[in-house]
């Protein structure tokens, strides 16, 4: 005698028996009361299965799906990570930027009022890389370069890391 599941119930009812496994299923229905009461079950569920036509996808449906998936495998630490290793290099450039700016005015401006552009632009460029030697000094260039091979080392972490974060995760596909 064999044992009644769910899956053989579901091909009795999709008629996907051979005829001595029918016939067995019909001993056990005629003389199980719980057999016949989960067959019942399972042909009221399997008709009102069959009322319901499949759900058609929008056309970009494929192209959405595979957005999202992709949006939702990107790490997002290496987004943040990008946005803050740029901030440190602009916040760093302004820094060099209003270093020189500052020096310049610190040292004063002509007073001659009858020079002309390019007489006047010659000593603001000659302070300015006067400035830029200044500050990129022996004890300056040292601080600046730490400053720099610093960032380079953590971008290069950080690199790494969501380098193995996204073999991890191909990996569990």
């Amino acid at each position: 005698m064999i044992e009644l599941t769910d899956e053989i119930l579901n091909r009795y009812i999709d008629d996907e028996l051979s005829p001595s496994e029918k016939d067995t299923v019909n001993e056990i229905l005629k003389t199980s009361e719980d057999a016949r009461r989960r067959l019942y079950a399972m042909k009221l569920v399997h008709s009102e299965l069959k009322k319901y036509s499949p759900a058609k996808p929008s056309p970009d449906f494929t192209s959405v799906l595979m957005k999202k998936i992709i949006r939702k495998h990107e790490p997002k630490g290496q987004r943040y990570f990008i946005f803050s290793i740029s901030s440190v290099f602009v916040i760093i450039s302004l820094a060099i930027i209003g270093y020189l700016t500052s020096f310049i005015l610190s040292t004063g401006k002509s007073t001659d009022e009858g020079n002309s552009t390019v007489n006047y632009f010659i000593p603001l460029v000659e302070k300015l890389v006067h400035g830029i030697q200044t500050l990129f000094s022996n004890g300056n260039i040292s601080i600046i370069g730490f400053i720099f091979s610093f960032a380079i080392i953590i971008s290069a972490y950080f690199f790494f890391d969501s380098h193995k974060q996204a073999r991890e995760k191909l990996s569990k596909l």
